[in-house]
């Protein structure tokens, strides 16, 4: 009779627990590895013909009887001789040149620190571990990372690119020894304020922030 009260009170108690995971997850604002996994994962690069006119393919021939009325003598002149294709420069003018890509970054806020230190907060330590987990998993094709250390305006340029520079590195620091990335994969600088996340506010605490960029593939 214990047995299964026993039984009976701790299955609702383990399946509670199971189905709250995810709602502390959600409390803490922590982003799950795959959602930074595909954040930071390049875009599947187009092959040599996506994207591309097709030259040497056939097309329809056209009905002589049809006049389009853009090109009919009355509306805009002579129609164009049959069969007269484009010169190549005209041709080449409208092929537009492939659109430059950015490398795949991702700020992260939830990345804290103490005031005016490089000692994280327990509360980063959600964030970093689902980090450390898609760099090892998720990324782990991917060769190295760059971490930036951001701050807001107040202080001088000096102490803010130094403050930043030691917290970017602890980032490092954490991922290295705690969830055990490669450092060779793993890169830092600090950018003190010199990059804003919110310029018509430079002392915004959304400015305070560690991004990771993916610097190579």
């Amino acid at each position: 009779m214990i047995s299964r009260f026993v039984v009976g009170v701790g299955l609702p108690i383990c399946l509670a627990l199971v189905a709250s995971a995810p709602q502390l997850q959600a409390q803490t604002g922590a982003p799950s590895p795959a959602d930074i996994g595909q954040q930071l994962r390049p875009a599947p690069k187009l092959g040599p013909s996506q994207g591309l006119p097709q030259l040497g393919v056939s097309r329809p021939e056209a009905n002589p009887a049809f006049h389009p009325a853009s090109t009919s003598p009355e509306r805009g002149g002579p129609a164009p001789s049959a069969g007269k294709r484009p010169s190549p420069a005209v041709a080449a003018s409208h092929m537009q040149a492939p659109a430059e890509t950015h490398a795949p970054s991702m700020a992260f806020s939830t990345i804290q620190f103490a005031f005016g230190s490089t000692q994280l907060t327990p509360e980063s330590s959600a964030t970093l571990k689902n980090l450390g987990e898609a760099l090892n998993h998720q990324l782990a094709d991917q060769k190295s990372f760059m971490t930036e250390g951001h701050t807001d305006r107040k202080g001088t340029r000096v102490y803010n690119d130094e403050l930043s520079k030691g917290r970017a590195d602890a980032v490092k620091d954490y991922l290295v020894h705690e969830a055990g990335v490669s450092p060779d994969r793993l890169q830092t600088i600090g950018k003190g304020y010199s990059e804003p996340a919110n310029p018509k506010n430079p002392y915004a605490a959304e400015n305070r922030r560690v991004v990771v960029v993916n610097t190579g593939s």
